[in-house]
Formats: structure tokens, C-alpha cells, sequence
């Protein structure tokens, strides 16, 4: 961010000489260049000094792009002053090495004013390439600036949650108006087919970059809940008991782990095996987050009980109470299918995230074994092997994000067929604008895998980079 950071201060000083500049004039009457404007673009760009004569006069259509190219610094300005880009300075992540490159592109932009030439005439012909680059700035800024909304968005709702998750944990007032009203905005985000995100916080963080502070573990846990959330969002609808009163069971996902606040985070970041020990305090949380749920909802005893059984086995393996099959809740079967499919999708400090086909698929072995309710473990093939969202290698090679799931139950094929936007060549060659391509009607051809993080990096980083957060 160094460099950008330079760039940017010395654009910051052109923007304040552009403010003294005259305004624009009917017509193409020329408006005077003033001098300090030609020594900051030389400040800017490094150029060589000028020979001393006559300033280049700017013509009307020259200023307005000189005003437009104020603008887009602005804007770039305030995105570099954003936390959640100033704070992150990691070479490897693909909004600030976007960010960076948009900055160099402003530059060329800022070199262009420099070099317009005396002649009105030949100053329009230049304007018309000048005016092309402040198009792709704003283009570029658009995108950097949708991708740091999704990521504001989701350290916001990561934050509403760690604040209940962090308040309960001490008997404090805790607002469960606030846990409703995010259950409603993914109930929302899951009617609009809106992507699934698998969220993920540090079990060690404490805050997200200008956010405020709670203590470890809330931000992990409320990331997983907000993942399990969403899950349980998308296959509630498919439930005959549920899918009248939806916002119970996506509560019940919201709180599931507010017990688990009892267990330190040390033991949550710990990339090997728990202790006997540990795993006894682990496991005591499904009793301690129930207790909690009655204590802030009253009536709340269908969520407490779903809370208490969330990691009970069909088996009678599970625990806190070593249910079995019909023993255990409907809405704790609910929500240990969508907690398990969630926590594979998501990576922990002992291992990475898992492919969402491979993590379907153990969901529907664990099932087929009597560990899992099955009926439960069959909504999540209306998730597709790959969510909406997820970014796909196709058999040829080409690269796509997937649009949309086939809604034919009864194609086998369907989950692993969906509606890809197809992105980029085998070769890598972005394409000028996504091709859709329906697998389930597609004569050959199928999804290979989703693409692992570094080849979304590599592959669509220069254009999309909120696909590769």
C-alpha cells in the first residue's frame, strides 16, 4: 500500500491546486492553464521541468474532464482512507492489489492533463483518450468500491451479532429485536438468491479494522452463526414445518453457539487435538447456550431446545444428552445438518475449507450412516453442489461464477449442473462480458471443481476481485 499511499498524497495535492483552477467558460472559449496546476502535474507525475513560455490554455471540454478527473480522485481518496483497506496491507489480497492498480491508472490519467497540447484543436483529439482512461478509472473504482460494500456489510453483521454474543455471555442486556432483525435480512438475501457467504473470523479477534471491540471468541462464533444462518435460510422454505414461520429456526442458528462464549478462545485457535479436558468444556456449551436462550427470550423454549441439541447424533454419539433419532428436536436435526455443512465450508485453525461438493457430500455420507437426519441432509442438494456465488472450473477449462440452480428435483444431475456466467477462457483470457451457460441443458460439459483461492487470485483478481476475497 506504500506506494499508492505516495501516489495518492501527491494526487491529494493536485486535487487542492485544481480547486483554484477558473471555472469552465461557454463554449470552446481556451480557460488559462495556471501555473501552480503545471507544477503540481510535474509534482505528480516526476516529469521534467518545462522550458518557461507560454501556459497551454484548456478549452471547455478540456476542464470538464479536468473536474471529472477531481471527482474520481475523491472518490479514490476516500476508498484508500477505508479501514478495511488501510488496515489490510497484505500483498496477497486482491482489493488492495486492484486498488493499487487503479491508482496507476489514475496516474496515467493525471499525466495525460499534463501533456495537453497549446493547440484547441489538437487538445480535443487528446481529450478523447483522456476521457477513455477516466472511464476505466471509474469503471475500476465501481468495482473496488462494490467489493469493499460486501466486505463492510458482512463485518457489519458479523459485529450486530459478536455485540449480543458478547452481552449474554455476562448477563448483560443483550438485544434480541436486533437478532431478529438480521434472522429477516438473510431470510431477505436467501428469497433474492442472493450468494451464500461462508464468513470467517480469527477465534482470537477481537475487532473487525474500525470496529469495536469484543471479546474473543464473539467475532468467530458470530461468523459461523451467520454462515449456518444462511444455510438454514435457503433449505427452511423446502420444510413443511418450518417453511411457514421461517425466522424461528434461522434465530435458533443466530444464537446456536452463544454457549460456547464459556470456552476460551485458546482452545477454539488450537490447530491440534483437544484435551480431554477441553473437549469437556467444549462439550458443556449446548446446555449453558439453552439456559441462556430462556433467560433472554421467555418464551423462547422451541429455540432453547433446538440450541440444546444441535450437536446430538441420530446414532446417540452426539452430546450434550445422548439423544437419539426422533428423541432429538426436528429443529436441532435442522440445525446439526446445517452447522456441520457450514463448518466444512469454512476453514478452522486445524485445516482449510472445504470444496462445497466435497463438504455436501460428507454432509449426505454422515446421513446415509445414521449420524445425521436424512430428511434434513436432503434440503442442502438445493444449495447445488455449488451455491450460488461459488466461482467453478468447467471440464474445458473455462472459469465462471455460478448465477443460478437448476430447479429440477427430479434430474439427478441437477446439483452438480448449474447456471454458470462464464468468465474467462482456458487460457486465462477474460472474456468482455460473461457468457451464461445452463449445464442442465448443455448437451456436454459439467463443472470440474471450484476454484481454489490463489487461482481466483490469478485468474480474475484484475477484473473481479470481490469474487476472490
Amino acid at each position: 500500500m506504500s506506494d499508492a499511499r505516495g501516489l495518492l498524497d501527491r494526487i491529494t495535492a493536485f486535487r487542492r491546486r485544481l480547486d483554484a483552477a477558473p471555472e469552465v467558460g461557454p463554449g470552446h472559449a481556451p480557460v488559462e492553464q495556471p501555473e501552480a496546476l503545471r507544477q503540481s502535474l510535474r509534482q505528480i507525475t516526476g516529469a521534467a521541468p518545462v522550458a518557461e513560455g507560454p501556459t497551454p490554455p484548456l478549452t471547455d471540454r478540456a476542464q470538464q474532464l479536468v473536474q471529472t478527473a477531481r471527482q474520481l480522485l475523491d472518490r479514490q481518496r476516500r476508498f484508500a482512507a477505508d479501514p478495511l483497506v488501510a488496515a489490510n496491507p497484505a500483498a496477497d489480497d486482491v482489493l488492495v492489489a486492484y486498488h493499487r492498480e487503479t491508482v496507476a491508472v489514475m496516474n496515467s490519467a493525471v499525466r495525460m492533463v499534463q501533456l495537453l497540447p497549446p493547440s484547441p484543436t489538437m487538445q480535443l483529439k487528446l481529450c478523447d483518450g483522456l476521457a477513455g482512461v477516466l472511464e476505466i478509472v471509474r469503471e475500476r473504482l465501481e468495482v473496488q468500491e462494490r467489493a469493499a460494500t460486501a466486505r463492510r456489510a458482512d463485518a457489519a453483521r458479523v459485529d450486530r451479532l459478536a455485540a449480543v454474543l458478547g452481552a449474554m455471555s455476562v448477563l448483560r442486556p443483550a438485544d434480541m429485536a436486533a437478532v431478529a432483525a438480521l434472522a429477516d435480512e438473510l431470510l431477505d438475501d436467501a428469497r433474492q438468491t442472493k450468494p451464500l457467504r461462508f464468513l470467517y473470523a480469527d477465534p482470537l479477534s477481537v475487532r473487525s479494522p474500525g470496529g469495536p471491540e469484543f471479546p474473543a471468541p464473539a467475532r468467530f462464533l458470530a461468523a459461523h452463526g451467520l454462515t449456518v444462518a444462511q444455510v438454514v435460510a435457503r433449505v427452511v422454505p423446502y420444510d413443511y414445518e418450518w417453511a411457514g414461520r421461517p425466522l424461528v429456526p434461522v434465530v435458533a442458528a443466530l444464537l446456536m453457539d452463544c454457549g460456547m462464549m464459556r470456552v476460551p478462545a485458546e482452545v477454539l485457535a488450537q490447530p491440534g487435538p483437544l484435551a480431554p479436558d477441553q473437549r469437556r468444556v467444549v462439550e458443556q456449551h449446548p446446555r449453558y447456550g439453552a439456559d441462556l436462550v430462556l433467560k433472554y427470550i421467555p418464551d423462547g423454549g422451541l429455540v432453547a431446545a433446538a440450541v440444546a441439541s444441535h450437536h446430538e447424533r441420530a446414532d446417540g454419539t452426539g452430546y450434550g444428552a445422548g439423544l437419539k433419532g426422533s428423541h432429538i428436536p426436528p429443529l436441532g436435526r435442522l440445525l446439526a445438518v446445517a452447522d456441520v455443512y457450514a463448518a466444512l465450508c469454512s476453514p478452522r485453525p486445524h485445516r482449510p475449507a472445504q470444496d462445497t461438493r466435497a463438504a455436501l457430500t460428507d454432509v449426505l455420507l454422515s446421513a446415509d450412516q445414521g449420524l445425521l437426519d436424512r430428511d434434513f441432509a436432503e434440503y442442502l442438494a438445493h444449495l447445488s453442489f455449488y451455491p450460488v456465488g461459488s466461482v467453478v472450473e468447467l471440464t474445458d477449462g473455462r472459469v465462471g461464477v455460478v448465477a443460478a440452480n437448476s430447479p429440477n428435483r427430479l434430474d439427478p444431475r441437477a446439483p452438480g449442473r448449474p447456471v454458470v456466467a462464464v468468465l474467462a477462457e482456458a487460457d486465462g483470457t477474460l472474456l468482455p462480458r460473461p457468457d451464461h451457460l445452463d449445464l442442465s441443458a448443455a448437451g456436454r460439459g459439467s463443472i470440474h471443481r471450484s476454484l481454489p483461492a490463489d487461482r481466483r487470485r490469478a485468474v480474475l483478481g484484475s477484473r473481479y476481485p470481490d469474487l476472490c476475497s
